[in-house]
């Protein structure tokens, strides 16, 4: 049997893989599309990248780099849907302006892939180099703008952090505060001496400098503990002392 017949049993089975990966990726971006996690600027782009799918596979020169487009294009919204759709927060305006970026470059390909589909032979015969050069580009600009979304996007992670860290160390400050107001309320009303009270406020700022939250509860049941022993009438106290020895 000659060699080429080989090859056209071969195909309809690699066209039939093609076809089949195709159809689970657009199961994939209608998904996103019609989930209520995804924010509305990558909505829209994942509606080109259908759009741009179905147009790679009619361009009747340059098919394999139009694939390669089509196929970097959806790869590259699934991987913005699973860096965001458990972001727990709104996104920044600066990453959706990015998605959003990213979408208008998706329009330029789709806008593409339609003059390619419309032009005629003698069209795709002189002008083939021009648009091999032009799918070169947009596969660079689309590494770009992906680029550019993930700067984005670490940067407002690590911004936020930052913001959590800061507003934590406020808490934090506010309840220092509030524990200082009460132990100056408690020397002022208490009968302790003068040494007591420089003893009981040095307890309090040793707490204050190990900056631990839960040493400063512990720290509230021992100021409780020494202001009670020295409340209670010194005989009485001693007394216990000498009971308990």
């Amino acid at each position: 049997m000659p060699l080429n017949v080989f090859s056209r049993m071969r195909r309809p089975r690699a066209t039939r893989i093609t076809s089949d990966a195709l159809a689970v990726t657009k199961v994939t971006l209608n998904a996103i599309q019609a989930s209520t996690d995804a924010f509305p600027p990558l909505k829209s782009a994942v509606s080109i990248v259908i759009v741009v799918l179905d147009l790679s596979e009619k361009p009747k020169s340059n098919k394999k780099g139009c694939k390669h487009i089509a196929e970097r294009s959806a790869q590259l919204v699934q991987d913005i849907w699973r860096q965001t759709k458990d972001f727990g927060v709104t996104l920044p305006t600066e990453v959706e302006k990015s998605v959003e970026e990213i979408e208008k470059l998706f329009q330029e390909i789709t806008l593409f892939f339609k003059e390619l589909i419309e032009e005629n032979f003698w069209q795709r015969f002189a002008l083939q180099d021009r648009h091999k050069s032009r799918i070169e580009e947009y596969g660079r600009l689309l590494d770009g703008a992906m680029l550019h979304f993930n700067m984005n996007l670490e940067l407002s992670i690590h911004r936020s952090q930052v913001e959590f860290a800061e507003a934590d160390r406020k808490r934090h400050t506010a309840v220092l505060a509030v524990s200082r107001k009460r132990h100056a309320a408690v020397l002022a009303t208490s009968r302790m001496s003068e040494s007591e009270r420089l003893l009981l406020t040095q307890i309090r700022r040793d707490i204050h400098d190990l900056g631990d939250i839960h040493t400063g509860k512990h720290a509230a049941v021992l100021t409780a503990g020494v202001i009670f022993f020295f409340r209670t009438p010194s005989k009485h106290a001693f007394s216990t002392c000498g009971s308990i020895i």
